[in-house]
């Protein structure tokens, strides 16, 4: 009879935690598996004499339903939403159009995040947006590079960018829900690389991030979402969504069981939740260029690899069909982007530097009467309307590392019983 309690145990451990991976594949999927949605990392929309009309359209095209928009804290005029005339004509074409926005909200100076006046900042954006149901905040960008939060490690190398992050993304997410009662806070927007050697490797942030937590003897969360950039080594920018990163502390598509790991070691057993006990994942950034040779919208000469419209396509179908919608923890993805960056290598016409030179959109560069579809937009459609269902395999289950190691002893022990 003990040896039958054990193994009654052993499978008891074995059971994915209720909207962790207790689905099976395909679309018999489990209630308590929750829905994912799909949509473009693309501030195009914002900035369209249109307010986004045309925009809303062609992503509606897709089957896609979610847009997100940066937004920028202004250290110099903290009290001001510098980009309020284009939310304003924008947000409400989005609303009218059942498109749901996402701010990511950070700062033009990666030097400047003062908890107290960005956060009294974001307040005044969540006051704001709220009118017309913008409810999503991301809280910074990619914080673990130099680009986007500085310093990052002390002269000893030791990590200073995470604690102070914490605090800052602790004071806004108050904030933000003492603003706004439909308030998502999500964190991080992870890279999924240290960008430089000044930089932090992302995993090594996130448990900094937790140790802080721990160590303010906070009792309530810090996030109700934790957003993540899974984009393949930009050493190799071709590789395919199978094509992870050796460093156990970098991520890739096939790498989020490194991140709900680091999750887990950073805030298991706080008022933090992890992925076992209801916090998700939001993949704001994820994307690969495509070869525009001969299109006369382009500027200048490609500086990166690319690849065909048809790998496009066929990396977007593995990316849902064997990961994001096989997934419970993914619920929200933003592809970068919708629509094409017309400069190839960031500068224009002038050699002046632009910012940005990304070719990864379901649509080519020009806009309205000059983008066109490429394949991806056609083929990828249907599957991102079918969500959950179009995962062709099982769902994906996660337990942590500690809890894999406490089955594996028992059912050996189980089954050292059995033999004798």
């Amino acid at each position: 009879m003990k040896v039958l309690a054990g193994l009654a145990l052993v499978c008891a451990l074995f059971v994915p935690a209720a909207g962790v991976g207790a689905a099976t594949g395909g679309s018999g999927n489990a209630a308590a598996v929750p829905p994912i949605n799909w949509g473009v990392a693309d501030d195009a929309s914002k900035y369209a004499d249109d307010g986004g009309s045309w925009f809303y359209g062609e992503l509606a095209g897709a089957s896609l339903t979610q847009n997100r928009w940066t937004l920028a804290f202004d250290p110099s005029n903290p009290t001001a939403i510098d980009e309020l005339p284009f939310i304003e004509r924008a947000a409400p074409k989005a609303q009218a159009a059942g498109v749901r926005i996402l701010l990511s909200l950070y700062s033009l100076r990666g030097s400047a995040h003062d908890p107290n006046a960005f956060c009294a900042w974001a307040q005044l954006v969540a006051k704001t947006v709220s009118q017309w149901g913008i409810h999503d905040y991301i809280v910074w960008n990619e914080p673990n590079t130099r680009l986007y939060w500085s310093p990052q490690k002390d002269a000893s190398g030791r990590d200073v960018a995470g604690p102070q992050y914490e605090a800052l993304l602790a004071k806004c997410y108050d904030a933000l829900h003492a603003a706004d009662p439909a308030a998502n806070v999500i964190a991080m927007g992870l890279s999924p690389r240290a960008s430089t050697n000044t930089s932090n490797e992302p995993l090594v942030f996130l448990r900094d991030v937790g140790k802080a937590y721990r160590a303010s003897g906070r009792t309530t969360p810090i996030m109700d979402e934790l957003s993540v950039h899974p984009y393949p080594n930009p050493s190799s920018p071709t590789d395919g969504p199978d094509v992870g990163y050796p460093n156990p502390d970098r991520f890739g598509v096939p790498n989020l069981d490194r991140v709900k790991q680091a999750v887990y070691d950073a805030f298991n057993g706080t008022g933090q939740p992890t992925t076992l006990n209801g916090l998700t994942f939001v993949v704001d950034e994820i994307g690969w260029q495509t070869n525009t040779t001969g299109m006369a919208q382009y500027v200048n000469a490609e500086n990166v690899k690319v690849i065909s419209e048809q790998k496009q396509a066929d990396y977007l179908k593995t990316l849902v069909t064997k990961y994001f919608a096989c997934d419970p923890t993914v619920v929200s993805v933003q592809l970068f982007l919708l629509i094409d960056e017309k400069y190839r290598n960031g500068r224009d016409e002038n050699g002046k530097y632009m910012g940005g030179g990304w070719q990864s959109g379901l649509l080519t560069a020009g806009g309205e009467g000059v983008s066109q579809p490429k394949l991806a937009y056609a083929q990828t459609a249907p599957l991102f309307a079918e969500g959950r269902a179009a995962c062709a395999g099982p769902m994906i289950s996660w337990a942590p590392t500690k809890a894999k190691k406490a089955v594996t002893k028992l059912v050996k022990k189980s089954r050292r019983k059995l033999k004798q």
